[in-house]
């Protein structure tokens, strides 16, 4: 058996974007004369769980406030496509191990919670990087009904890739993305973002690297367990 693909697990394991993503949701609040200020570690909390992007509306409830959260989320998700107008570096080894994927011709994937406008943008802001290199397969928000940890759009993923879960990897940036790779029966190779880079014991004891590696990936994928991240 040999490994046919790898699917990205997130925007934020390809680029760094989660400050431009909170600064787009700040804007938003400030478009919307909402009295809120998200500082990093009140983003972060509230990203740690996964499983939606409605971030506006369960802060709104743990305040006992009503916001309209719907036209706050249009908002956010506008200026965070606009902010990525400008050239965004890949994080460390992606621009590597997507060279090395096409040489050996291994299908890309990318999941993510975003929407096509976000993601679009992102792989506008990424194409110098990239190498003009493209993802085969993109599931995004639209295209499910759950998200992570849930593990419906690795599923999908690997459906679309058509190369089946023993011929997968999956990069994870945060624990919620490992989980649902791990619940869809995929390796994953653990690559915390920083939204994880403080609870890296948090990704279930996956193989985990800080830089990107096709050699990583690769042991990932055979199951072998490294004794301390690279």
């Amino acid at each position: 058996m040999t490994l046919e693909a790898v699917i990205f697990g997130g925007m934020g394991s390809v680029a760094e974007c989660a400050e431009i993503d909170r600064a787009a949701w700040n804007g938003a609040f400030r478009m919307h004369d909402v009295p809120w200020n998200w500082s990093w570690d009140t983003y972060a909390e509230l990203m740690r769980p996964g499983g939606d992007r409605q971030l506006a509306a369960r802060y709104a409830a743990h305040l006992g406030q009503v916001v309209e959260a719907d036209a706050l989320d249009a908002t956010h998700r506008k200026l965070f496509a606009a902010m990525l107008a400008e050239e965004v570096p890949l994080r460390p080894g992606v621009a590597r191990v997507l060279a090395w994927a096409a040489r050996g011709g291994l299908r890309l994937a990318l999941v993510s919670r975003a929407e096509a406008q976000q993601v679009t943008a992102l792989l506008k802001a990424t194409a110098r990087g990239r190498a003009g290199i493209a993802f085969d397969v993109a599931v995004l928000r639209s295209d499910v009904a759950r998200m992570a940890p849930d593990p419906e759009a690795m599923a999908l993923a690997v459906e679309r890739l058509a190369v089946g879960r023993g011929r997968s990897v999956v990069v994870a940036d945060t624990p919620a993305t490992a989980q649902a790779a791990r619940l869809a029966g995929l390796p994953v190779l653990a690559f915390p973002g920083r939204l994880a880079e403080a609870e890296p014991e948090e990704f279930g004891g996956c193989p985990m690297s800080h830089v990107l590696t096709p050699e990583a990936l690769a042991r990932a994928w055979r199951g072998e367990v490294n004794t301390a991240a690279e």
